[in-house]
C-alpha cells in the first residue's frame, strides 16, 4: 500500500511537472500566480468583509439614532402635553367647579374652563387635537375641537375599572375615534388623560387630552428609512403604524406580542414574513409612557450597500487578477526572454544549425552568458569549418586514391581488350573501343573540374558500359534513360560511374545467366533523382540493413560497401547537404535499384554560389 502511494505521489508529481513545470516560463507562472491570485483574494475578501461589517454597522447605528432621535422629540412633547395636563388638573377654576355640587355650577365656570382649554390649545395646537372634561358622573362637561364631534357618554365606572395601577392616575391609550367621539369625520387620535376620585367617591371626573394623528404622520415620515421600512409604536393594548405598509412588510402579531412583552429598554431582533423576507426590528422605549418605539425593515435594503461593496470588491479582485497575471506573464517574459533566445540557438545547435542568432542584451549575468555563448560557437564554427575543409580535401585525396586505383587497372583491362580485338582482325571494333576509351578519360579528366552537366556524366556512362560491353560479351545488356529536360543541369563529377561499376561487379557478373543493367535520370517533386538498376543476385534484407547503416557510418569500414560507392554518397551530402545521398533497395536473387537524390534547391543554390 505504501509503495502504491509513492508510486502515485511519485506520478502526480510527474504530471504536475510535464503540464506546469516544463518551462522556466511555466515555472515562474505557475508558482507566482497561484501566490499573487491567493493574496489579492485574501486581502479583497478581508477588505469586504471588513467594510461589509463596517457598512452593516452604520446602517443599524443610523437607524438606532433615528428610532433614539424621534424618542426623544416624542418624549419632549408627550411631557409637555403631560405638563399641561397636570397644569390644568390643577387650576384652581377647575377644581373649584370639581368641588362645586352640580346644581351649583354657572355658565362662568364654564366660561372659565374655556379660557384655560383654549389657552393649552392655542400653545399646543399642532399636537393637541381636542380637550375633553367630564365631572361628577357626565352632569358637568366641557369639550373644545376642531370639529363638531360630539362625544360619546362617559362612563367613569368602566375607565376606573381598566386604569388603576398608575400612582398618579395618567394614563395613555391609542383610542378609535368611535371610543369617545361621533359625527361625520370623527378624527383618529392618540389619548391621554387623568382620572380623579374613585367609583363610589363624591368627587370623580377625567381630564382627556387627544393628541392629533397627523402629527404622528408627520414626525413619522420624516424618519430617513428606506422605502419598505417604517415606525411603529406599540403599547400595551396594539400596536400604531402612521403610514399604509405593504401587507409583506408588515409585523405579524407573535412579534407584536414579544415588543409588548419584553422587559428590554432598548434592543433588535428580527422575525421572517410569510414572504420569506427577513425584517429587522430596532426598538426604544418612551420614557413619558413606556410605549415602544420600533424601527421595522427589511435586511435586504439595509444590505444593499453591502452588497454593491461585495459585487465591487469582486470586481475589483477579478479586475486585479487580471492585471497581476498579465503584469506577471510580462515579467515573465522580460526574465525569460533572454533564456528562451539562448535555449532556442542551442535547440538549432542541436539540429546541427550552427548559426547563432541572439538580441543584444544588457550587462547584466544573462548578458554575459548570451555573450559567452555567441564566442563558443563562433569558435566551434571555425573549427566546423576547417574540419569541413580538411574533410573534404581528405575526400578530394581519397577519390583520387580511386580514381588512381581504377584507371590504371581498368585501362590495362581495356588495352588488352583492344589488342585482342586487333589480333582477330576485328579493327572497326577496336577503333570504336579507343574512341569510347578516349572520351571516357576525357570526361574524367575534364580539365580538372569537379562539377560537370549531366549530358557530360550521361556520355561519360555510355562510355564506360559500351567499354565493358565490349570486354565482357553478352554477359549483360544495358539501357540508358534520361529525360532530355535535366540534360542541362550540373552536378558532381563521376557521380553515376561508381554505381554502374558497382552493379556490374556485384550484381550482375554475380548470378548465371544474361546480365541486364538500366540507368535512367528524372526530375520529379523538386527532386532530381538517378537511378541505377541491375538483376544481379541482390542482397539478402541483413545484408541491406547493414549497406544502407555503413552510408553514414565511415566506422564500420568498407567491407560492408564499397569504397566508390560510399565515396559518391559523402560527396553528395558534401555539395548538397544532408538531403542528399543515395538509395538504396534490394531483394535477394531479384536486383538491387541505387537512387541519388539531389534537391533541386540545393542544386539551385549550388549553382547561384
Amino acid at each position: 500500500m505504501k509503495k502504491k502511494i509513492e508510486m502515485l505521489i511519485k506520478w502526480l508529481k510527474d504530471k504536475f511537472a510535464r503540464k506546469f513545470l516544463y518551462s522556466f516560463k511555466s515555472t515562474i507562472l505557475s508558482f507566482y500566480i497561484p501566490i499573487i491570485i491567493f493574496f489579492i483574494f485574501i486581502t479583497g475578501m478581508t477588505s469586504y468583509l471588513l467594510a461589509a461589517s463596517q457598512i452593516e454597522e452604520n446602517a443599524y447605528h443610523n437607524i438606532k439614532t433615528i428610532v433614539f432621535q424621534t424618542g426623544n422629540y416624542l418624549d419632549n412633547r408627550f411631557a409637555d402635553a403631560l405638563q399641561q395636563l397636570n397644569a390644568v388638573s390643577n387650576e384652581p377654576d377647575l377644581l373649584t367647579v370639581m368641588n362645586k355640587e352640580p346644581e351649583d355650577i354657572s355658565p362662568e365656570d364654564y366660561l372659565k374652563v374655556q379660557s384655560h382649554v383654549n389657552g393649552i390649545r392655542s400653545v399646543n395646537g399642532t399636537l393637541i387635537d381636542s380637550i375633553y372634561i367630564n365631572f361628577h358622573n357626565g352632569k358637568f362637561v366641557f369639550f373644545r375641537g376642531d370639529d363638531s364631534s360630539s362625544m360619546l357618554k362617559f362612563i367613569y365606572k368602566q375607565y376606573r375599572k381598566r386604569y388603576t395601577d398608575n400612582p398618579y392616575d395618567i394614563y395613555w391609550q391609542n383610542s378609535r375615534s368611535e371610543d369617545i367621539q361621533r359625527g361625520e369625520n370623527p378624527s383618529r387620535v392618540i389619548s391621554m388623560f387623568k382620572l380623579f376620585g374613585r367609583e363610589n367617591a363624591k368627587i370623580n371626573g377625567i381630564i382627556l387630552f387627544n393628541l392629533r394623528y397627523d402629527f404622528f404622520e408627520r414626525v413619522f415620515s420624516k424618519s430617513l428609512l428606506s422605502k419598505s421600512g417604517y415606525l411603529i409604536l406599540v403599547n400595551q393594548e396594539d400596536a400604531m403604524t402612521f403610514k399604509k405598509i405593504d401587507e409583506k412588510y408588515q409585523m405579524n402579531n407573535e412579534v407584536i406580542k414579544k415588543l409588548q412583552e419584553i422587559k428590554e429598554k432598548e434592543g433588535r431582533l428580527e422575525f421572517k414574513t410569510p414572504k420569506g423576507k427577513t425584517m429587522v426590528v430596532i426598538y426604544d422605549t418612551l420614557q413619558t409612557n413606556q410605549w415602544k418605539l420600533a424601527a421595522v425593515f427589511t435586511q435586504e435594503e439595509i444590505l444593499d450597500r453591502v452588497k454593491y461593496i461585495k459585487y465591487i470588491t469582486l470586481s475589483l479582485i477579478v479586475l486585479l487578477i487580471i492585471v497581476a497575471v498579465f503584469l506577471t506573464n510580462v515579467l515573465a517574459i522580460y526574465i525569460t526572454k533572454p533564456i528562451s533566445v539562448l535555449t532556442d540557438s542551442m535547440k538549432r545547435i542541436q539540429g546541427e544549425n550552427i548559426n547563432f542568432v541572439t538580441d543584444t542584451h544588457p550587462l547584466n549575468e544573462m548578458g554575459v552568458l548570451n555573450q559567452g555563448v555567441k564566442d563558443l560557437v563562433e569558435r566551434v564554427k571555425d573549427l566546423l569549418e576547417q574540419i569541413n575543409i580538411d574533410q573534404e580535401t581528405k575526400r578530394q585525396l581519397e577519390f583520387s586514391v580511386i580514381q588512381t586505383q581504377i584507371h590504371p587497372h581498368f585501362l590495362y583491362n581495356t588495352l588488352y581488350s583492344i589488342k585482342g580485338l586487333c589480333d582477330m582482325g576485328l579493327n572497326e571494333d577496336a577503333s570504336a573501343m579507343i574512341t569510347a576509351l578516349a572520351n571516357f578519360f576525357r570526361i574524367s579528366i575534364s580539365c580538372g573540374k569537379e562539377i560537370i552537366s549531366v549530358e557530360e556524366e550521361f556520355s561519360h556512362i555510355r562510355n564506360y558500359l559500351f567499354i565493358q560491353e565490349m570486354r565482357y560479351g553478352d554477359a549483360f545488356s544495358y539501357e540508358i534513360n534520361v529525360k532530355p529536360e535535366i540534360l542541362s543541369y550540373s552536378i558532381v563529377k563521376l557521380t553515376l560511374q561508381p554505381l554502374v561499376e558497382n552493379a556490374i561487379y556485384h550484381g550482375v557478373k554475380q548470378k548465371r545467366g544474361i546480365g541486364w543493367i538500366k540507368v535512367s535520370g528524372y526530375e520529379r517533386d523538386g527532386v532530381l533523382c538517378f537511378e541505377v538498376q541491375d538483376n544481379g543476385l541482390g542482397m539478402s534484407r541483413e545484408r541491406l540493413q547493414e549497406v544502407r547503416s555503413s552510408l553514414d557510418n565511415r566506422d564500420q569500414g568498407l567491407e560492408k560497401l564499397g569504397l566508390g560507392v560510399r565515396s559518391v554518397h559523402e560527396r553528395l551530402q558534401l555539395h548538397y547537404g544532408k538531403e542528399a545521398g543515395l538509395q538504396i533497395a534490394s531483394e535477394l536473387h531479384e536486383g538491387t535499384v541505387i537512387k541519388v537524390i539531389i534537391p533541386m534547391k540545393q542544386l539551385e543554390d549550388r549553382r547561384n554560389a
